[in-house]
């Protein structure tokens, strides 16, 4: 059993060279997860929140004065089986496609995994993510016309395995399902809809 507790601070970024998606005001955050005995399950909170910076909300998509995220979420990590799911809100936060100016209204975001650690090494992993855009701004580019409101920004299954050598070397595969349909808000904000495969050799010193 234990419960563990963190206050962070955000220094303000805002450089005039800087990208505007990735510009903030002073901000701070706080988080708690609480580990229940010996039961490999765990439940934790956080949230975050800063100021804009004045590009921020005079200039993109999001007008809001603050940015601020919360979430909450539980594991259970025991037996060889991982299992953890969470759900968050961002608002005036989460930047999305090409433009340098585009930045949710509000997100609603949902995540589960699922993993199996097999006593010869390999570990199996499923996931589903989705993040809904609410509110968005409308945009015309690249042919196509979104006239905005409510859409996925991100949609995908992921399956993949990793195979541990020894403590040290490790091996993956991965294979991300996009699930985000073609459509006028895909198009216009430039947003990939194609599956993706990845693999690599890792090793830790």
């Amino acid at each position: 059993m234990g419960l563990n507790f963190a206050v962070q601070y955000q220094g303000k970024n805002e450089n005039d060279k800087r990208d505007l998606k990735k510009q903030n005001g002073d901000g701070w955050g706080v988080s708690s997860t609480y580990a229940i005995l010996d039961s490999g399950v765990s439940v934790g909170a956080a949230y975050s929140g800063s100021d804009r910076t004045d590009a921020q909300t005079n200039l993109s998509t999001a007008g809001g004065k603050d940015a601020e995220a919360w979430t909450v979420g539980a594991k259970y990590d025991a037996n060889n089986v991982y299992l953890a799911t969470m759900y968050a809100e961002t608002r005036n936060m989460t930047p999305y496609g090409e433009s340098d100016f585009t930045i949710a209204n509000k997100t609603q975001n949902f995540e589960v995994v699922a993993q199996y650690q097999f006593d010869f090494g390999l570990r199996p992993s499923i996931a589903y993510l989705q993040s809904k855009g609410k509110n968005l701004a409308g945009r015309n580019a690249n042919g196509s016309n979104f006239g905005g409101g409510d859409a996925d920004l991100v949609k995908y299954v992921d399956v993949g395995a990793t195979y541990y050598f020894n403590k040290n070397m490790s091996t993956y595969v991965d294979y991300k399902i996009n699930l985000l349909d073609e459509n006028d808000f895909t198009r216009a904000n430039n947003i990939a809809t194609d599956n993706i495969v990845a693999t690599g050799l890792v090793y830790q010193f």
